[in-house]
């Protein structure tokens, strides 16, 4: 037997009256709400709940209410509620009746159905038809408030986490009792904590049961909203309407406002002047100098810094990474790349490197002087200004005493001239490039022979000329030069 059959059955012997075959078309509730996928049936509207519940009903087959009263009669969990009787051809406007209000403040789920006793004494019903009733809305935990990515927290909302978070801010309402398939989450970032800047809704899904729910702010709202404190809270709403509950407001720093990409000039602590350029005595980066970004400069937390002493390839380049702090930053330059720059003017700058794009700072240009208290050549042979041929023995051996910034990577150079026998001008060459081989104490130049000294008029002055380089022989920068007289 179905399902349908034994209803009728049912219903026609506990009423003692005759049925039609056909059950009655099912009635129309307009404040019941569409199901949802995992939700509850036939949800009753909040709203609905606070009147008489009208209950519409389509017209029945076999109606003639002038051949005979016929009656309407709607029955609630078994009971009758409502009823209304016609003599007369039923209005279509009519067909309705109401569920008293106080029924509806019972929750749960109800049955009802209606019966339709016709002019002739038979009876026809409905199927039963249930509502689900839901007054009592979610109850949001004591610690309600959105949960933030710690660095948002700490740092704000920065151009940068937007970029690298693809335009979002992520959030996390904490877990909720009562949550329902339907609730629906708005979520706002406002400039006060009653501000209406809705940033987002969303419904709440099957899937998203007994999990933390995550809600997304898009970086265009918080962008068109620029910079400033902001108020980031969120509501929660039932399905059926319940009155809607309020979180409590987390107030987040909004600096989505890229930065500037203008970076202020470098300087060396050693010369102490901030400006554009400066002149760096070489005794006083005799352990080498210390480049200075000062503080103030718009770095982000990622930003790769990097500090430049001279052009990548130029000789006694140097650069080295340097982090990004909020006051002064300092770059040690190792003394070896300062001496190789004696003489010399380079550039000092640094790049920031922000997502991918490098932006170089202002340039100050350096100048390394030459030192001016170099050491003058020495030879034991020389004795009161004269240099002996027939008293210097097998040679005469030049020396030199540290100077600033001696390096191992230095060269030095070593000439003799004078008036020639032969007329020429050619100097006699005691070395054209010997490296420097220790940073320290007294260094061999080299030496030269009594012949080799014989091709300059005797009694006559020669000048000793020395000089270092400091840039591989490319240039020379001269010791101070040693006037001798030629002697016999």
């Amino acid at each position: 037997m179905s399902l349908i059959t034994l209803i009728r059955s049912l219903w026609s012997s506990l009423k003692g009256r005759t049925t039609q075959a056909d059950p009655l078309d099912p009635p129309e509730i307009a404040a019941l709400l569409p199901d949802l996928e995992g939700g509850e049936t036939h949800l009753l509207r909040f709203s609905a709940t606070h009147q008489p519940l009208e209950v519409r009903f389509k017209m029945w087959k076999n109606s003639n209410p002038a051949m005979g009263e016929e009656t309407l009669t709607l029955y609630w969990d078994d009971t009758a509620v409502a009823q209304k009787s016609w003599t007369a051809p039923v209005p279509e406007d009519d067909l309705f009746l109401h569920v008293p209000q106080h029924l509806l403040l019972s929750e749960g789920r109800h049955n009802l159905f209606h019966d339709v006793k016709l002019y002739n004494g038979n009876h026809s019903s409905s199927l039963p038809f249930h509502i689900t009733i839901d007054r009592t809305p979610p109850q949001l935990p004591t610690d309600n408030m959105l949960v933030f990515d710690p660095e948002v927290v700490q740092n704000g909302v920065t151009d940068a986490y937007l970029v690298e978070h693809n335009e979002e801010l992520e959030a996390t309402v904490p877990l909720y009792s009562g949550i329902r398939v339907g609730d629906v989450l708005t979520w706002y970032w406002s400039t006060s904590p009653s501000g209406m800047h809705q940033a987002g809704s969303r419904s709440v899904t099957q899937g998203d049961i007994n999990k933390p729910l995550k809600v997304i702010i898009p970086g265009k709202h918080i962008r068109d909203m620029a910079d400033g404190l902001r108020y980031a809270r969120y509501t929660v709403q039932d399905y059926v309407g319940t009155p809607e509950l309020q979180s409590q407001i987390v107030l987040l720093d909004a600096k989505p406002t890229p930065l500037p990409v203008n970076f202020s000039t470098p300087y060396l602590e050693e010369t102490g002047s901030t400006g554009s350029s400066s002149t760096l005595d070489p005794l006083r980066a005799s352990n080498g100098a210390t480049v200075i970004i000062k503080a103030g400069n718009p770095f982000e937390p990622t930003d790769s810094v990097r500090v430049h002493w001279a052009n990548p390839g130029e000789h006694g380049a140097y650069d080295a990474p340097v982090e990004v702090a909020t006051g002064n930053i300092a770059c040690p330059i190792p003394r070896t790349n300062v001496a190789a720059r004696m003489g010399s003017s380079l550039a000092l700058y640094y790049t920031v490197t922000r997502r991918g794009t490098t932006h170089t700072s202002g340039l100050h240009t350096l100048t390394v002087r030459a030192p001016n208290n170099l050491p003058a050549p020495q030879c034991e042979a020389i004795q009161s200004g004269e240099l002996s041929l027939s008293g210097m023995g097998d040679q005469a051996t030049f020396t030199l005493n540290i100077w600033p910034l001696r390096d191992t990577s230095q060269f030095v150079r070593l000439h003799i001239t004078g008036k020639r026998n032969d007329g020429g001008d050619a100097p006699v060459v005691v070395t054209d490039a010997t490296p420097v081989t220790s940073a320290t104490g007294i260094m061999t130049v080299g030496s030269v022979t009594p012949a080799a000294l014989g091709v300059f008029t005797v009694s006559l002055q020669i000048d000793i000329l020395c000089y270092f380089s400091v840039d591989n022989k490319l240039t020379w920068i001269p010791f101070p030069h040693v006037p001798v007289k030629l002697v016999d």
